[in-house]
């Protein structure tokens, strides 16, 4: 998505296509004067060095930052609509309680959208509006300054649109025979192999989702020198199946078809799913398991990140 040149900022709340939310900054009515991103809070490990000077430093976490707006709308007194009637708009998306046009902040994980064209290219932050708070003394006159905060999940910034990839299965060999060796139990359907690569950019690491499309029985996908993940040897999918690994902390589900929870599905050896981030650069990705037909394809997609705006 694309937003137009003079536009700023705009608070979608999904699932409505981007395009669909609140928009305010340059080209509305609503102007902002200032906003103000914050340091993230960091959550440390630090443990005094025993008998000795310093500290022992251990992991840090960063905790979402917060985005401070200073917004005035301004309007004449006779404008169509009125600065009340565009503060009225911006509070009913502020507040997120209609669970028909999106995520309600009455329903844990729901999250938000704040689509960003700055300095000529759109990012997005992903997380809830908090405070709002409008000074009401010149609303007659067609003036509403207006403090307000987005709180981000996280501390990262993300592009508005998807890189993505396809690999198809090479075909699987099928019977004529047994190969030597022999190993139990015994079958005469090869496991099969493909890969690719895929190109990620952005400046920090991201996340990548992930849709293996049947037949296929044991899919692997096997980021290589990153991680990988695989179902337990029972697992298949039919012809029409697929299996979503979506990682990404607002979404973050393993299921078939959309609907069914597949998590226990997979081998203790492969990559917890808070864990499957990439960094920017090229990445070889494969596709390994028992297909006869050869039509079992893997799609990936993911958003370049960023940990600045």
């Amino acid at each position: 998505m694309i937003l137009p040149p003079n536009l700023g900022y705009e608070l979608v709340n999904p699932p409505n296509d981007l395009g669909a939310g609140f928009s305010f900054g340059r080209g509305t009515q609503v102007h902002v004067s200032h906003a103000t991103f914050s340091s993230p809070d960091v959550e440390t490990q630090d443990q005094p060095n025993a008998r000795a000077d310093g500290l022992a430093f251990g992991r840090d976490y960063f905790r979402g930052r917060l985005i401070s707006f200073d917004i005035n709308i301004r309007t004449t007194p006779q404008a169509d609509p009125s600065a009340h009637d565009i503060y009225s708009g911006m509070e009913a998306a502020w507040f997120t309680e209609d669970n028909s046009i999106g995520p309600s902040r009455l329903n844990p994980g729901s999250v938000s959208q704040l689509v960003m064209n700055r300095h000529g290219e759109v990012k997005i932050a992903y997380g809830r509006p908090r405070r709002i708070e409008p000074t009401t003394g010149r609303v007659d006159g067609g003036w509403i300054p207006v403090t307000c905060d987005f709180q981000m999940l996280s501390h990262k910034f993300y592009s508005a649109g998807f890189g993505s990839n396809t690999i198809s299965i090479a075909p699987g060999g099928v019977g004529g025979g047994f190969e030597f060796p022999l190993e139990f139990p015994m079958s005469n359907t090869l496991v099969t192999e493909s890969e690719d690569v895929v190109r990620v950019g952005g400046n920090t690491d991201t996340w990548m989702l992930s849709y293996i499309h049947g037949p296929i029985t044991a899919p692997v996908i096997d980021v290589v020198g990153y991680y990988k993940v695989q179902t337990d040897p029972s697992f298949s999918l039919g012809v029409y199946d697929y299996l979503e690994i979506d990682p990404r902390p607002w979404a973050r589900r393993i299921s078939m078809n959309g609907t069914i929870n597949v998590a226990g599905r997979f081998t203790q050896s492969s990559q917890r799913i808070s864990q499957q981030t990439l960094p920017p650069g090229t990445h070889q990705i494969v596709l390994r398991g028992t297909d006869p037909t050869g039509t079992a394809y893997l799609t990936t997609s993911w958003q370049d990140a960023w940990t600045t705006w």
